[in-house]
């Protein structure tokens, strides 16, 4: 298969070779220039169509790549809504995961708060030892000195 422009291509020169005489540059006295007489791209064609029966080669061909290209973008388009499909799983596997791990970290928020807590209800309950400590030890340190209103009552009486 050889592609349209390559053919015109190919015409084009053919058809210069044949019209060399027109083909070549010739002075033109007029403008003081050179004038160069090509065919324009139809008129290649048309020459082209006229030397030999490639115009419904070039059709068929056009239409084989015409085929070609449909069913390119057939499979492009099957291809693009697999893909989709998949982007779609994928988008939904990720919400998923994104709100199960949003639940384990509330999760572990809350433990957090309560283990905190927890640790501030026993910082206190110590506190709250050490200060009756410190006071019955100064409680002990005024009864020996002779304070007895700070005396405990005794276990055993005598």
């Amino acid at each position: 298969m050889v592609p349209k422009h390559r053919v015109t291509l190919a015409v084009a020169a053919l058809w210069m070779v044949s019209t060399a005489a027109s083909a070549l540059p010739q002075q033109d006295r007029a403008s003081g220039g050179l004038r160069l007489d090509l065919p324009t791209v139809e008129e290649a064609q048309r020459a082209d169509a006229s030397r030999s029966g490639q115009t419904e080669m070039v059709i068929a061909d056009d239409a084989e790549a015409r085929a070609a290209a449909e069913a390119e973008a057939a499979r492009v388009r099957e291809a693009n809504a697999a893909q989709r499909v998949l982007a779609e799983a994928d988008s939904q596997r990720i919400a998923a995961d994104r709100q199960a791990q949003e639940a384990r970290l509330a999760q572990y928020r809350e433990q957090q708060r309560l283990h905190d807590e927890a640790l501030t209800n026993y910082a206190n309950q110590v506190a709250a030892a050490e200060a009756a400590r410190r006071r019955w030890q100064a409680d002990v340190a005024a009864c020996k000195a002779g304070d007895h209103a700070r005396c405990g009552v005794s276990a055993n009486p005598r």
